[in-house]
C-alpha cells in the first residue's frame, strides 16, 4: 500500500507542477490510507495535496530522478532501461544513501530526461563529504580527463554544445584552464568560455599519470628500506 500511495503521490505532485495528466481512478482504500495520513485533501471535490503530501511527493520526485542520473552516469544504464530501476530504487533510498549519491553526482540539476530534481539539504548547504566522481568542466585542472555525461544550458548554450560536438559519452582532456579553457577531444583542440565550460559536467577519471608517479615513488622508497640502495 504505501509504494502504491507514493506513486499517486508522486503523480499528484507532477499534475500540478509540470503538467501530467491526473489519474482518473483512486480505490476506496487507497484514499483512505492517504487521507489518514494527512497527506492529501478534497478541495472543491478535487484530490489536493497537503503540506505533508507535498513535501513527500517532492522527495519521491528527487529520490526517482537522482536514481536515474546514478544509473545513467555511473553504471552507464541508457535512457531506455533506467526507468524501471528508478521506480524501485525511489523507494528503497535512505536520507543517508540520497545526500551521498547526491554528492557523488555534483548535486545534479536535471535527471537525464532533462525534467529538474528538486534540490536537498545537502544542495543547500554544498556538502562535499562523499568523494564526487561527476564535476563541471570548470572545475577540473590541466591534465584532467573524463567523459560527458550531461548539459545544463538554454537554447544558446544547446546550439554551441552542438557546434563544438560536446555530447554526452564524448572523451576529453584539460589542456589549459585560464584565460579561457581548452580542451582536447581526439586530435582536436576546442577554445570554450567559463559559462560554456561551467555547463558541462564531466565524469572525471583517475590521473594514472600522478598514480604512475606515486606507484614509482613507492616502489623506490620500499627498495630504500630493504637496502636496495
Amino acid at each position: 500500500m504505501k509504494e502504491e500511495a507514493e506513486n499517486l503521490l508522486k503523480e499528484l505532485w507532477l499534475s500540478v507542477h509540470e503538467g501530467l495528466k491526473e489519474r482518473g481512478d483512486i480505490n476506496d482504500s487507497l484514499r483512505e490510507y492517504l487521507l489518514d495520513e494527512g497527506l492529501i485533501k478534497f478541495v472543491n471535490d478535487k484530490i489536493s495535496l497537503t503540506e505533508e503530501g507535498e513535501r513527500r511527493a517532492r522527495k519521491i520526485i528527487r529520490l526517482h530522478r537522482l536514481a536515474e542520473r546514478l544509473l545513467n552516469d555511473v553504471l552507464g544504464m541508457g535512457e531506455s532501461k533506467i526507468e524501471e530501476s528508478a521506480c524501485k530504487f525511489e523507494h528503497i533510498i535512505s536520507d543517508e544513501v540520497e545526500e551521498a549519491i547526491c554528492t557523488l553526482l555534483g548535486h545534479p540539476t536535471v535527471c537525464p530526461h532533462g525534467f529538474p530534481i528538486p534540490p536537498g539539504n545537502c544542495c543547500i548547504k554544498g556538502e562535499r563529504e562523499v568523494e564526487r566522481l561527476i564535476f563541471r568542466l570548470s572545475e577540473l585542472s590541466p591534465g584532467d580527463e573524463g567523459v560527458i555525461k550531461y548539459v545544463v544550458g538554454g537554447k544558446d548554450l544547446s546550439n554551441k554544445v552542438v557546434s563544438f560536438g560536446l555530447l554526452p559519452g564524448e572523451k576529453l582532456k584539460i589542456i589549459r584552464v585560464f584565460p579561457t579553457f581548452i580542451i582536447q577531444m581526439g586530435n582536436t583542440q576546442f577554445a570554450l568560455d567559463r559559462d560554456l565550460a561551467s555547463a558541462i559536467f564531466v565524469l572525471k577519471h583517475e590521473n594514472n599519470g600522478e598514480k604512475k608517479e606515486e606507484e614509482k615513488h613507492g616502489f623506490f622508497r620500499k627498495r630504500r628500506r630493504k637496502g636496495w640502495e
